[in-house]
């Protein structure tokens, strides 16, 4: 009877606590200031201006929207040492470096 106690308390603190690389201090959510044209896509070394004053440059591409985007909105996610942008419009995530 203790046993299972303290195993089902563990479990229900499990559920309390946030997978590493999820938690909410992992995501940032902001108004892109980049205006990312149809036919160019996103180029790798291209610089990305977010509205909180943060600055990423991609290390990879995407060219999967098929209208430009004027300052779509956009995810950082950080996953333990890499950063990923998503752009809203955009099926495919892009690994980034923070430049500041």
């Amino acid at each position: 009877m203790k046993f299972q106690l303290v195993g089902s308390t563990l479990i229900a603190l499990s559920l309390l606590v946030p997978a590493p690389g999820l938690a909410d201090d992992n995501i940032k959510y902001s108004q892109c200031l980049n205006t990312f044209k149809e036919k160019d896509g996103i180029q790798t070394g291209t610089i990305v201006k977010m509205a909180t004053g943060e600055v990423f440059e991609t290390l990879g591409s995407a060219f999967s929207y098929d209208k430009d985007l004027n300052s779509p909105l956009c995810t950082i996610i950080k996953d333990r040492r890499h950063y990923y942008l998503l752009v809203s419009g955009v099926g495919k995530k892009i690994l980034v470096r923070r430049m500041n």
